[in-house]
């Protein structure tokens, strides 16, 4: 089974129904839904199951990537922008929120390696 597989059915197994919806189909991934998602696969470190999400949903990453290079050049002129914005916080949102939905048992596990991969990038 090749890794993107892998994360991808670990992370099926401890995401929640709607996210589970979203990556299967069976919901539409709206540009909220690919910012947060493929921001916990790399929290994670699924990095090839988060580059499979972004093939499938090609327009929805170039339009992230867009967005996030005009973030970047917001910040060379605007150095507070982040802390303003509140940028930090909707990312550790994400992540809590996520976290705290995984089944109990799992948890602290999870959140190790979020904490263990964020020191990485």
């Amino acid at each position: 089974m090749r890794k993107s597989e892998e994360e991808q059915n670990i992370f099926l197994s401890i995401c929640s129904a709607y996210d589970r919806a979203v990556l299967t189909g069976k919901e539409e991934m709206k540009k909220e839904d690919f910012e947060r998602i493929t921001h916990i696969t790399m929290a994670l470190g699924f990095i090839p199951y988060t580059q499979l999400i972004c093939s499938q949903h090609m327009d929805l990453a170039v339009e992230l990537e867009e967005h996030e290079e005009r973030e970047r050049e917001i910040y060379l002129e605007y150095p507070e922008y982040y802390d303003d914005e509140e940028i930090y916080e909707k990312y550790d949102k994400w992540i809590e929120d996520f976290c705290s939905q995984i089944p109990e048992d799992s948890q602290e596990y999870y959140r190790t390696l979020i904490k263990e991969n964020k020191q990485e990038y």
